[in-house]
C-alpha cells in the first residue's frame, strides 16, 4: 500500500512538468512483471482507450464506443492459455457482481489458433460477457500485447487506467473506478469552463475529475476528531462560502515547497469569506503531517482523509469521491455548494477564486464584500 503513495508522490512532479496524467497509478503488484512490465502497456495509460477490431462474436456484438459511461474490462485471452483459463471463473464473478453498478466485459480472443474451442468453452464454463476474436491481430497490435492474459481497465470517460492487471486485482481497480463521477463524453479530455491551461493536465485532465464540476460537492468524510491542525468547524462554517479544498501528502516535495505560498493565499483571501480545508493522504503517518505544519503557522485547517470503507483500496473515502489521483490537487466550490474547478493549477486560482466572487450570492454575516463581489 505504501508503494502506491509513493508512485503517485512522483507522478504529480510528471504532470506539472510536461502534462503527462499516468505513468503508474497503481501499485507495481497489481501487474505482471510488476515494475518491469512492457513499456507499450503502460504507455496506454491515461490515453482514450483504441477501438478494437473483432470479426466473430459469441454473445451480443459490442464496442468500447457502444459501452462508454461503464467501467470496461477488456480481457485478452485463448483457449490454449492455462492462465486464461484458469481465470474465467474470476471474470464470471465480476460481471454477476459489477454489471448492475455500470461495469462491462469483453474477452478477445487470440487471432492465431484456439478460436474454434472458444464456443464450447462459453457454453462449458457459461461465461455471461461477449467473446469475440481479435481481427488478424488488429487489436492485439494496438494494445501493445506481449502475453495472455492481458486485462485493459478503461473508465467512464473512456481513459485507459490500467494495462496488464494480474486477475486477483482487476477487482481492486474496477471498485475505485467505479466510485469516480463520470459518463459518456463526445471528448475524453473535456475541459470545464475556463481554458484548458489553467487546469492541471491542459486538455488531457484527471479522469474522474471533469465529471465533479456543476454538480454538489461531495461529502468531506474526516478519520478522527483528534486528528485536526487548526479549527475543525470549518467543515460547519462553509455554507454560503466559496471552498478550496487541497488533497495533499506531507512527504510530497510539492506539498512541502507549496506551503508558504499557500499561507499567503488563504491569509488574503479569508477574510473575504473564502475557507480553506486540507485534507491529507489517509495512509500517511500523522506525526508527518504535524512536524510539516506549525500550529503557529497553519497555513488552513487540515484533517486526514478517512480510510475508504473496504480493506486495500489505495485512496482514502474524500480522495475517491473527488477523483483525486495525485498530490497536490486543488477543488474549488461555489457558494452553493457545486464543483466549479477540480484540478485547478496553483497559479490560476485566484482568477477562479475572483470569478465566483463576482456572482450573485448571499455572504455570511460578518464578512467582507471583496472588490468585484456583489450581493442579491
Amino acid at each position: 500500500m505504501r508503494l502506491f503513495r509513493f508512485a503517485l508522490l512522483s507522478i504529480s512532479l510528471l504532470v506539472l512538468d510536461n502534462g503527462t496524467i499516468w505513468a503508474g497509478e497503481f501499485p507495481d503488484d497489481y501487474f505482471f512483471s510488476k515494475a518491469d512490465r512492457p513499456a507499450s502497456l503502460k504507455a496506454l495509460e491515461g490515453q482514450p482507450a483504441k477501438s478494437l477490431e473483432l470479426d466473430e462474436w459469441i454473445g451480443e456484438e459490442t464496442s468500447i464506443e457502444d459501452l462508454k459511461g461503464q467501467v470496461i474490462v477488456v480481457d485478452f485471452w485463448a483457449t490454449w492459455c492455462g492462465p486464461c483459463m484458469a481465470a474465467i471463473p474470476k471474470n464470471i464473478a465480476l460481471v454477476d457482481k459489477y454489471k448492475d453498478q455500470g461495469m462491462a466485459m469483453i474477452g478477445v480472443h487470440d487471432s492465431n489458433s484456439g478460436w474454434d474451442k472458444a464456443s464450447g468453452v462459453v457454453n462449458d464454463k457459461k461465461i455471461n460477457y461477449p467473446v469475440a476474436r481479435d481481427k488478424g491481430g488488429s487489436s492485439t497490435k494496438a494494445y501493445g500485447l506481449q502475453f495472455w492474459p492481458t486485462y485493459v481497465v478503461i473508465d467512464r470517460k473512456g481513459v485507459v487506467r490500467a494495462a496488464g492487471l494480474v486477475p486477483d486485482k482487476v477487482e481492486d481497480v474496477i471498485k475505485i473506478l467505479l466510485k469516480e463521477p463520470g459518463g459518456p463524453s463526445d471528448d475524453a479530455s473535456t475541459t470545464g469552463e475556463f481554458p484548458p491551461e489553467w487546469y492541471v493536465g491542459g486538455k488531457k485532465r484527471l479522469p474522474g475529475m471533469t465529471g465533479l464540476e456543476g454538480k454538489p460537492a461531495p461529502d468531506i468524510l474526516t478519520a478522527s476528531e483528534d486528528e485536526w491542525i487548526g479549527d475543525p468547524s470549518v467543515l460547519e462554517s462553509r455554507e454560503g462560502r466559496i471552498t478550496v479544498v487541497r488533497f495533499l501528502a506531507p512527504l510530497n516535495l510539492e506539498t512541502r515547497q507549496a506551503l508558504p505560498a499557500w499561507k499567503k493565499t488563504a491569509d488574503s483571501l479569508t477574510p473575504h469569506g473564502v475557507v480553506f480545508l486540507g485534507i491529507c493522504d489517509y495512509q500517511c503517518k500523522w506525526a508527518d503531517m504535524q512536524s510539516l505544519v506549525e500550529t503557529e503557522t497553519t497555513p488552513f485547517p487540515i484533517t486526514r482523509d478517512q480510510a475508504p470503507e473496504e480493506d486495500g483500496l489505495p485512496l482514502g473515502r474524500t480522495a475517491l469521491t473527488y477523483g483525486v489521483r495525485i498530490w497536490p490537487t486543488t477543488v474549488v466550490i461555489d457558494r452553493t455548494g457545486h464543483v466549479r474547478a477540480a484540478g485547478i493549477k496553483e497559479d490560476h486560482l485566484q482568477a477562479v477564486i475572483e470569478t465566483l466572487m463576482a456572482e450573485p450570492g448571499d455572504l455570511p454575516p460578518g464578512d467582507e464584500e471583496t472588490n468585484g463581489a456583489r450581493t442579491r
